[in-house]
């Protein structure tokens, strides 16, 4: 169950991503009729309209690719950099140790109760924090970041909720991620550094073996 859960959400992710892609291909499109249908429009104009079109259909090809890769399900690139991703979401789904509305964890696995496809083993969790964000002074994201040695990050939305619930939750992940530094510092930016640089150099020196 745990890895079917994974899979629908890799698949639902897909379908976000082609159908940003295709609004961007028909966004393309049209900046490049705008750069053709009219007779008098200024050739320096046009010039920009051309490039702007160029560039954003090409984002939309690029961004169309990754979300139809991803119908590939077991098989998709995101799939096989994980590869421990559906193990992890079975441990999940049969073994949970803790569970509210906004995380599930077991004596292995964390992740967001709604997204078992971005589950991450729980020494691989080097950090995590809160972080939020506004806009003319009102706040349009608030979420925790969960930073993972393999340089993968997992998001857990909490927009809304009172800071005694997100310190409370904050307090519950690092007590089950052994390795997690807690908070955003430069102190946490060394510490992650420092272990992914020695992750990477064991993972070339694997590939070398």
């Amino acid at each position: 169950m745990g890895t079917k859960k994974a899979l629908r959400r890799i698949k639902v992710k897909g379908a976000v991503w082609a159908s940003l892609g295709f609004m961007m291909l028909m966004t393309g499109a049209m900046f490049f009729r705008l750069g053709t249908d009219v007779q008098d429009i200024d050739p320096d104009e046009a010039r920009v309209r051309f490039i702007m079109a160029a560039v954003i259909f090409a984002g939309g090809c690029i961004v169309s690719y990754f979300g139809l890769e991803r119908f590939r399900g077991k098989n998709c690139r995101y799939v096989k950099k994980n590869p421990n991703l559906f193990a992890l979401a079975e441990d999940l789904d049969q073994n949970p140790v803790y569970e509210d509305k906004f995380v599930v964890i077991s004596g292995k696995a964390i992740a967001p109760k709604k997204d078992f496809s971005a589950a991450a083993a729980l020494e691989d969790v080097l950090a995590v924090y809160e972080y939020s964000y506004s806009m003319n002074g009102i706040k349009t994201e608030h979420k925790l970041k969960l930073e993972l040695i393999n340089g993968r990050v997992v998001q857990i939305g909490v927009y809304g909720k009172k800071k005694d619930v997100v310190d409370q939750l904050l307090l519950t992940i690092s007590h089950y991620c052994p390795n997690a530094a807690v908070g955003y510092s430069n102190e946490m930016l060394r510490y992650v550094n420092a272990k992914r640089k020695v992750w990477k150099a064991e993972q070339k020196a694997k590939k070398k073996a």
